[in-house]
Order: C-alpha cells, then sequence, then structure tokens
C-alpha cells in the first residue's frame, strides 16, 4: 500500500483527484491518502468531510517531518511547485505533480535538477492523453490511417476564466504572479504535451497572444500559436472570450483526415468516411477515469522503480513552449524551439 498526501485542496484535487483515489476499487487497494495539506483552512475543513480519517496541515515542512510517505500529489497553483518537488525530491518521495511544471523555464529547470538528484517517480497530470479521443487520435495517426499528417487545427472556446474555491482565492488563475500565465497556461499547456504525444516537438514556434473580451484579466485570454515541423503545421486557438463553450480537432493527412466536433470523431480516408461516437473531452465529468489511468499508470512505475525522466522532460518542453510561445507573442516573430 502506497501512503500518499494531497497537497492543494482546491477544484482540481475536489472534483479529479479525489474521486479517483476514492471511486476506483483497484486504485483504493494500492494507495490511501493518510494526509492533506492545503494554506486555507476552509478548503482542509471541506476535505474533512469525505476524509476524516485523514491528518491536516498548512505547511509542507510539517507534512514531511511528521508523515511517512510514500508520494505526493502537488495539486496547487503552479508557483508553489518547485518549493514543494524540491522538498519532496530531498526526502525521496515520489510526486504526481499538475500541470504546468512551473510557471516558468528557469524554475522548471531548477525542477528538473531536483528530481535528477533524487530516487524518485516523476509523473505530471498529462490526463488528456488518457481520454478516449486523443489515444483513438494518437492509434490513427500511428498506424497512418491518414497518411501523414500535413495540418493539425485544435480549437477551445470558453466563456471566462474557471474559478478557483471561494475558500481561498476564486481568481487566483487570471493573477499573473499565481498562475504564470491566462488560457496559454492554463489550457494551452494540455495540448503542448499532446502534440508531443503526436508529432514529437516543433521546429518552431510563433504564437499571438491577446486580451480580447475581459480587460481587466491579468493575464491573456485568448493564444493562437503556430508549432512549425519538418513537414506539417500544427495550429492551437484558444479563448476565454467566446460566446459559447466548444471543442473541435481537425488533423488533415496526406490521406485523409480526422475531424471532431465535439460529439464524434469522423475518419476519413480511401475507405470511406467512419463516424467514431465520443464522449466530449469539455466534460470534466470525464476527467475522473482520465485520472484513475494516470494514477495506475505512477502506480506501476512505483511498483516497478522506474525513474526514468520521460515525462519528466516531456513536462519540462511543455513549460519551454509556453515560454517561447509568450516571448514570439511579445517580440512578434518565430522562434526556434530545438
Amino acid at each position: 500500500m502506497l501512503r500518499g498526501a494531497v497537497i492543494g485542496l482546491g477544484n482540481i484535487a475536489m472534483r479529479g483527484h479525489f474521486p479517483a483515489y476514492l471511486g476506483d476499487e483497484a486504485l483504493r487497494s494500492v494507495t490511501q491518502i493518510v494526509a492533506v495539506m492545503d494554506i486555507s483552512e476552509g478548503n482542509r475543513a471541506h476535505v474533512g468531510k469525505i476524509l476524516p480519517a485523514a491528518r491536516f496541515y498548512s505547511d509542507i515542512h510539517a507534512l514531511l517531518e511528521n508523515e511517512e510517505l510514500d508520494f505526493v500529489d502537488i495539486c496547487s497553483p503552479p508557483t508553489t511547485h518547485l518549493e514543494y518537488i524540491r522538498a519532496c525530491s530531498s526526502k525521496n518521495i515520489h510526486v504526481i505533480c499538475e500541470k504546468p511544471l512551473t510557471e516558468n523555464l528557469p524554475t522548471s529547470t531548477d525542477v528538473v535538477n531536483a528530481v535528477a538528484n533524487s530516487s524518485i517517480v516523476f509523473v505530471p497530470c498529462h490526463q488528456y492523453k488518457y481520454s478516449p479521443l486523443w489515444k483513438c487520435i494518437f492509434e490513427k495517426l500511428q498506424a497512418r490511417d491518414i497518411g501523414r499528417a500535413t495540418l493539425a487545427q485544435f480549437n477551445v472556446f470558453r466563456l471566462q476564466a474557471d474559478t478557483g474555491t471561494g475558500a481561498w482565492n476564486p481568481s487566483w488563475r487570471i493573477n499573473k504572479q499565481q498562475s504564470g500565465g491566462g488560457i496559454l497556461v492554463d489550457t494551452g499547456a494540455h495540448y503542448f504535451y499532446l502534440a508531443q504525444y503526436f508529432f514529437g516537438m516543433p521546429v518552431k514556434v510563433s504564437a499571438i497572444l491577446r486580451n480580447l473580451k475581459h480587460q481587466e484579466y491579468g493575464v491573456e485570454d485568448t493564444a493562437v500559436c503556430t508549432l512549425e515541423y519538418d513537414r506539417m503545421l500544427m495550429q492551437v486557438n484558444l479563448t476565454w472570450a467566446a460566446a459559447q463553450r466548444a471543442n473541435s480537432v481537425s488533423i488533415v493527412g496526406t490521406e485523409g483526415s480526422l475531424l471532431y466536433d465535439g460529439s464524434k470523431l469522423l475518419l476519413s480516408n480511401a475507405n470511406g468516411t467512419r463516424d467514431i461516437p465520443m464522449p466530449d473531452v469539455s466534460d470534466k465529468q470525464q476527467y475522473v477515469q482520465w485520472y484513475v489511468s494516470l494514477f495506475k499508470e505512477f502506480v506501476r512505475r512505483v511498483g516497478a522503480k522506474d525513474y526514468s525522466h520521460d515525462l519528466l522532460n516531456e513536462a519540462f518542453q511543455v513549460t519551454k513552449l509556453l515560454d517561447l510561445c509568450y516571448q514570439s507573442s511579445a517580440e512578434q516573430t518565430v522562434l526556434p524551439c530545438r
């Protein structure tokens, strides 16, 4: 049984992490959340209703000094990640960490060094890779069902930024000092690890970041990013300035295409067009099973003493791409990323 603690008791922990740990029988048989930590007394009290036997802390050092832990699951904002990962690494405590790795490239470099100098399993919460949609697209691309991909476009439309818990800071996502950025950090991070999953690291990157609707935000509400590969372009369009919530995907290849409209995936090639039903990827109730699969991969790696840094490197490259996008927008230029 792996003894764990969850740090950061906001919405992602309550709606994604705890339901995964508590709701999946196989996961319950190998993990136990024995402690939680949050600087907000209100958040701690809320979790007490679902984890009455857990011990509660407001400080990372008290948590690590008083608990015998196998792992820590970090669900707090990006600006806290370096301190918490460094503290866990120093005690060889395995780490699960929400995206992005940290708020900027220098602190992500420090995380990589801390993990590399320890013997821990590090798994970032890149849970989209476990969703039916993205797994199916990956399989179709690997099988070359549309030939060689040449153009990919990913669209995410939202009305505003998600709010945090009222017990702490509901607007932390639009405060750059706590989030590290706006919709590019909050949502773009997902698409940057998906880019690596599908196509590898791009050669060049460019971006336009703007506030098109929410002028009161301290961060961008819209991002248009282009990732250039040797013979392919990938565009990511993200906004908190839309009139309705929607997701769509189009990937064009030399021998066909993949199109997703929020409810179904259409595969078109020389064999005709096939409709593959899919759940709505923006439905957060779907997230719990993705986390279950991710946590089981973490448990597998811990059991196998698999200290490989492939996922750490993937998370670091996400931060690198985020950093390059902000630089590209500020300088109005295309930047190399290899």
